[in-house]
């Protein structure tokens, strides 16, 4: 009886929509489901919410996608949509708290701010990320500088962008030693920064990791006093050299004071006098210096080897430390020292003598000139003639044609194209002796260089480069700081 009834008004509804106008929201309409973009999302992070509207009406629309979580809204901008075309609408929303929330979200017709359609998702919105900064380590060359090995540390959750800073401590203040951004994974990264030579007065290693576009739940942060390490160890000069001008061949001495201002025990060690050249001029043995105390040492070179400015690098070795310092010294051979003399000037005979010299000048110019003027046609003849003898005493070679029998005269030393006057076919040639010699250095080039010595220091085998390779390490492979050739350090 009920089902009777009920079928004249669905046929009643049928046939009246016919006459009713399509309202604008049955004809926008999403082309897809609500997106969120760039996550997993922690507190603070700033997520992305985007969906396609399809404008499937006969006249413009004007939309906005408005996202509403835990209360909170958010509204993307307002985005014309043509007849027939699809936009999209992306609105932003900045996460405030942690957990698993519900995104109710709805399309808005600007113009009479109906609703076109909404829906609703779900977002999971996860603590801040930790990033932690430690210094493992911290270690010194003397040519070199420091470097630190360091790791960063980013708790789980997405990859994070952030900026690591490595500051020298001062009682100036703060001096970057360096500075790199870097993407950096959930985990542990390890890595190694060279940062040079550390200023004066330098106590302590700084390193900061600034977040980029993103809060950490902490303040990224390490430090490493170096009052332990080379920084309380400095080499000075307090007289010397003597004598002030040193000629070759001269016995020099000069006057230092070994300086530990710190807690580090230094062990015995060695001195060594290095020249501009990188000649060893000089060796001798140092007993230790304790902490907090000096001791004042005569270094003496027995054969001065330089006949010109030099820069003698003094070198403090102490076990794995090392400590130097410079002097410049100018030879008396140079002709760089002044005498402070009393004389007197003799202004007649300095007229007179440049009287005579103005009149000799005088002289050999118009003889110069005579003669040039006779001997330039002989000049010229004689040039023309040399330099034909020149091409007639030209070593020559001889060379087949490949495509007949005809035998070409070249140059000894040529190669390159050559074309046959008979057949009028060109080719090349080569130097076979040029190529020859080219691989006789190249395989001298590829045999391997070795240096030997009783201590620790090595001289390189190229250049004399004096550098310090341990002794109980031999026989190990060696690099030369100054011509970069590798060579192998074996004991003696």
């Amino acid at each position: 009886m009920r089902s009777n009834r009920s079928l004249p008004i669905v046929v009643l509804i049928v046939f009246l929509t016919s006459f009713i106008p399509i309202n604008t929201a049955d004809s926008v309409s999403p082309s897809g489901d609500l997106i969120l973009r760039d996550g997993p999302w922690h507190v603070g992070d700033e997520i992305e919410f985007s969906i396609l509207v399809h404008n499937s009406d006969s006249e413009l629309i004007t939309a906005f996608l408005s996202i509403e979580i835990n209360g909170e809204t958010s509204n993307s901008s307002n985005v014309i949509i043509d007849s027939g075309n699809s936009m999209e609408l992306i609105s932003f929303f900045e996460a405030q708290n942690s957990g698993v929330f519900a995104v109710n979200w709805s399309v808005f017709d600007s113009n009479n701010t109906s609703v076109l359609f909404s829906g609703t998702s779900e977002v999971i919105i996860s603590k801040q990320q930790s990033l932690f900064a430690e210094i493992y380590s911290l270690s010194y060359d003397y040519d070199e500088g420091y470097s630190i090995n360091w790791g960063a540390n980013l708790s789980e959750g997405k990859s994070r962008l952030i900026s690591s800073k490595i500051y020298f401590v001062t009682n100036d203040g703060l001096i970057l030693a360096s500075e790199m951004d870097m993407s950096l994974e959930p985990g542990l990264r390890t890595l190694t920064t060279e940062m040079g030579i550390a200023p004066k007065g330098t106590y302590k290693v700084e390193i900061v990791l600034q977040p980029l576009n993103w809060n950490p739940l902490n303040f990224a942060f390490d430090e490493e006093n170096i009052e332990s390490e080379i920084s309380g160890l400095s080499l000075e000069i307090i007289s010397g050299p003597s004598p002030e001008f040193p000629t070759l061949g001269d016995t020099v001495t000069v006057g230092l004071e070994l300086i530990n201002n710190g807690p580090l025990e230094t062990g015995s060690g060695r001195l060594i006098a290095v020249d501009g050249q990188k000649r060893v001029l000089a060796e001798i043995d140092v007993p230790a210096i304790n902490s907090n105390s000096e001791r004042q040492i005569e270094l003496r070179i027995n054969e001065w080897m330089s006949i010109s400015t030099t820069t003698l690098e003094i070198i403090w070795l102490m076990d794995e430390y090392v400590t130097k310092t410079n002097l410049e010294v100018i030879s008396s051979n140079s002709g760089e020292v002044s005498e402070d003399t009393d004389f007197s000037i003799n202004w007649m005979g300095m007229v007179m003598g440049l009287v005579i010299a103005l009149l000799i000048i005088f002289s050999i110019r118009i003889v110069s000139a005579k003669n040039q003027a006779e001997n330039t046609e002989t000049r010229t003849y004689s040039e023309r003639n040399k330099k034909v003898e020149e091409k007639s005493e030209t070593e020559k070679r001889t060379v087949d044609c490949p495509s007949c029998p005809k035998q070409l005269q070249v140059p000894f030393d040529y190669s390159g194209q050559v074309k046959c006057p008979s057949c009028l076919e060109q080719f090349s040639t080569k130097n076979e002796s040029k190529e020859k010699s080219t691989e006789e250095e190249l395989e001298i080039e590829d045999k391997e260089l070795f240096a030997s010595s009783d201590n620790d220091i090595v001289e390189c085998p190229k250049c004399d480069q004096v550098l310090r390779v341990p002794y109980e390490k031999r026989p190990a492979k060696a690099r030369c700081p100054a011509c970069k050739c590798i060579f192998n350090a074996i004991a003696d």
